[in-house]
């Protein structure tokens, strides 16, 4: 099960970036498209960004640095705690998420034609479930 649903998200972000290349959006990587998966439109912190996509600061940091040469993000120095920086779209980001966001729309219209409208349904309503924590198995001794 967790292999499927590595496939069929790698599938859509696959269809994504390419889509968004053919646009004439930069080519982002894997790791940029998750970072601006999970910007706000109101900024994020690059610790709780790196704390949601499950890396660290440093790595984090990185793929912000990428989006930020593309023009696509900038930082800036969070107005509650200045030690601490916020990201933040810029005009281009904003109309990248806004055409990611339509580019979303036509791939599922596809998969829709593809496996059916209400299997596609019947996906959404089993992903929209809360799962709850996620489940840790212990090592038996």
């Amino acid at each position: 099960m967790g292999r499927l649903l590595l496939d069929a998200f790698n599938w859509f972000d696959t269809g994504l970036l390419t889509s968004l290349k053919e646009q004439g959006w930069p080519d982002l990587s894997h790791s940029q498209s998750m970072v601006m998966a999970y910007l706000a439109s109101d900024g994020i912190r690059i610790s709780e960004l790196a704390r949601r996509l499950g890396v660290s600061r440093q790595a984090a940091q990185k793929s912000v640095k990428e989006l930020e040469r593309l023009k696509l993000v900038k930082t800036e120095i969070d107005p509650t705690n200045s030690s601490a920086k916020t990201v933040v779209l810029t005009d281009q980001g904003k109309a990248n998420v806004t055409a990611a966001l339509n580019t979303f729309s036509e791939i599922e219209s596809q998969l829709s034609k593809r496996i059916g409208s209400a299997d596609l349904a019947s996906m959404r309503k089993m992903l929209e479930k809360d799962w709850g924590a996620p489940v840790i198995v212990k090592k038996n001794v």
